[in-house]
Parts: C-alpha cells; sequence; structure tokens
C-alpha cells in the first residue's frame, strides 16, 4: 500500500490521489511494487527485503543515487491476553528529490501532521523519522512502567501465574526495546559521523545532536527498566511462594485440628458410644461428647499456634546474632 505526502509550510499534507509527493510511504508492499523500487527506483532488492525484515539490524548504506537508513521502531501495542511489545524494521532511501519509507505493516509515521522546522528537506525528514521512532520508544517504556507497577502491587496478594507470567513477557520486551535503541543508538552516531555526506545543515546537525541525547535517554531507561525486572522477578516470585507456603500452613492446622477428632469418631463410631451412654439421657451424653471434641480441638490448635510462634521468635533471633 503506497502513501505519498509533501511539505507544504512546514507541514505533512497527504497528495492527492494519484499524485507522489516528496514523501512516499510503501506499507507491506505488494510484488508490482517491489519490482517497481528495484526497477525504476533503482533499490538493491536485498536492502529491500532488509528494510522489512524485523530481525534486521539499524545501519546505513551508500548507494550512487540514494542513502539507505535500516532503524528499528516498536509496533502499536495491543492489549491481548498477554503483555508483548514488539520491534518492527523500517527502511528509508533518501534521493535528492525524495524519500522512500518501507515498513512491514501500515503504521502512522506522521500522525501529529507538523514537521519540527528542522525537517523540511530530504534529510530533515529522515531526523524526523528517527526522531518519531524514540518517541514511540519511550511511550511504550512509560506504559511498561505503569503495568510494572500495577503488577508488583496485586502480586502480594495473588499466588497464580499470571501476573509471572506477564512480568516475563516485559523482561522479554525490554530485551528486545534495549538492543533496538542500543542499535539505533550507534546509527545515529554513525548519522553524524557522516553528517557532511548526507547534506545535513547547520540545523539539522544540531537536530541530530537532540535526537541522540533522546535516544540515549531511552536505550538507559530500557536498560534501568530491564534489571528492575529482572530483579524484582525473583523477588516477586518468593512472594508468591512465601503466600502459598501461608496457605498451606492454615490447611495443615486445620487437617491436625481434626485428626485426633476423627480418630475418636473412628474409633468409638456411634453405635458403640450409644451403648456405652445408654444409661444417660442421649442430649446429656452426646452433648458432653460435642464439648469435649471441641476443647480437643481448641487445645490442639492453640499448642500448633504456640509451638508456630516460638518457631518464629527462634529463628528471627538467629537472623539478628548473624
Amino acid at each position: 500500500m503506497l502513501r505519498c505526502y509533501d511539505l507544504a509550510d512546514g507541514r505533512v499534507q497527504s497528495c492527492p490521489e494519484g499524485q507522489t509527493g516528496m514523501i512516499q510511504i510503501y506499507s507491506a508492499p505488494t510484488s508490482e511494487e517491489k519490482d517497481y523500487l528495484t526497477g525504476s527506483c533503482g533499490i538493491d532488492p536485498h536492502t529491500l527485503e532488509s528494510a522489512l525484515d524485523e530481525d534486521e539490524v539499524s545501519r546505513v548504506e551508500y548507494d550512487e543515487n540514494y542513502t539507505a537508513v535500516i532503524m528499528k521502531r516498536p509496533r502499536n501495542f495491543r492489549l491481548e491476553r498477554r503483555l508483548s511489545f514488539k520491534v518492527s524494521t523500517v527502511g528509508a532511501f533518501l534521493f535528492s528529490d525524495r524519500i522512500i519509507v518501507l515498513q512491514d505493516n501500515p503504521m502512522p509515521l506522521f500522525e501529529h501532521g507538523r514537521m519540527p522546522l528542522r525537517g523540511n528537506t530530504v534529510q530533515g525528514i529522515l531526523l524526523r523519522l528517527l526522531h518519531h521512532a524514540t518517541q514511540h520508544f519511550l511511550q511504550h517504556l512509560r506504559i511498561i512502567r505503569n503495568i510494572s507497577e500495577e503488577i508488583e502491587n496485586k502480586i502480594e496478594y495473588t499466588v497464580t501465574n499470571k501476573s509471572l507470567m506477564n512480568v516475563f513477557a516485559l523482561r522479554k520486551s525490554l530485551i528486545y526495546y534495549e538492543s533496538a535503541t542500543n542499535a539505533n543508538l550507534l546509527l545515529l552516531r554513525r548519522l553524524k559521523n557522516d553528517a557532511k555526506r548526507i547534506g545535513f545543515s547547520e540545523n539539522e546537525w544540531d537536530f541530530l545532536e537532540d535526537v541522540i541525547t533522546e535516544n540515549e535517554q531511552c536505550d538507559n531507561l530500557a536498560n534501568i527498566y530491564a534489571n528492575i525486572l529482572e530483579g524484582m522477578s525473583n523477588a516477586r516470585t518468593a512472594v508468591s511462594s512465601n503466600n502459598l507456603a501461608v496457605i498451606m500452613k492454615y490447611l495443615a492446622i486445620v487437617s491436625v485440628v481434626f485428626m485426633p477428632l476423627t480418630v475418636i469418631t473412628g474409633i468409638g463410631g456411634m453405635s458403640e458410644f450409644t451403648e456405652m451412654t445408654k444409661g444417660i439421657w442421649w442430649p446429656h451424653s452426646y452433648g458432653a461428647l460435642t464439648v469435649g471434641m471441641i476443647a480437643i480441638g481448641l487445645i490442639t490448635y492453640l499448642v500448633i499456634n504456640k509451638m508456630s510462634t516460638n518457631a518464629g521468635v527462634r529463628n528471627r533471633k538467629v537472623g539478628k546474632k548473624r
């Protein structure tokens, strides 16, 4: 699918149908469009396929007629059953009078409409794309941080695997984001070194430095969030295990409390107890049996609870001595 845009007074505007503008965006190009790009535009077929490969690394290549820039950017986030933030590849081919952008799936690149004042040339449009990718990464990192905090608040009271699986999914996404932002950072530094060869103006060179600074911050944030999630996932796993241990403790106490009562009812049985107490009015005999069983259960619970409390005190004293 082809979409064409042009610049008018610093604003990106869609071209009328049937006209090609300064900016040409091909989303999931068809085989006919690929033949046009390789045949009429002279784009190398290998470079074209690299621009559509999500596993391709960021880089810049120079040809006689164009400069090819392959960059990484995040895909649009969709809230599904499992959290997943993915990365895609975008290829930009700079010609003398136009820029051709390739992407494997339709994603808005100029949704804000207005371009920065330093982005009104082909080279400036390239910087605008890189700046947009960096801002998109930063937005997703904020979303990841908020989701992580929400999971952290919930996981204290849950023993299910859903929260832990979401933590692992976020860690996996951050690894991809960290790799992508680092690759984009190397690309930006390469563009800075080749600024004269690409044809950046002085204002565009300043804009490139700003994009590099923002990308460095984005790369640092991705690294920090990845380290935090890596450390917190172990703690969250321990919290979930501790919650399960507490529940099992209460279940064990209930089982132990009812164990002697079960033994009493099993040994005597209702028929034997009736025979043993046939000379006593049955409300008195069965009332005494009920009171006795309650007393035995209560004493058993108090003994177990006392033993558990003493064990906890001894463990705290040992920890303080260490």
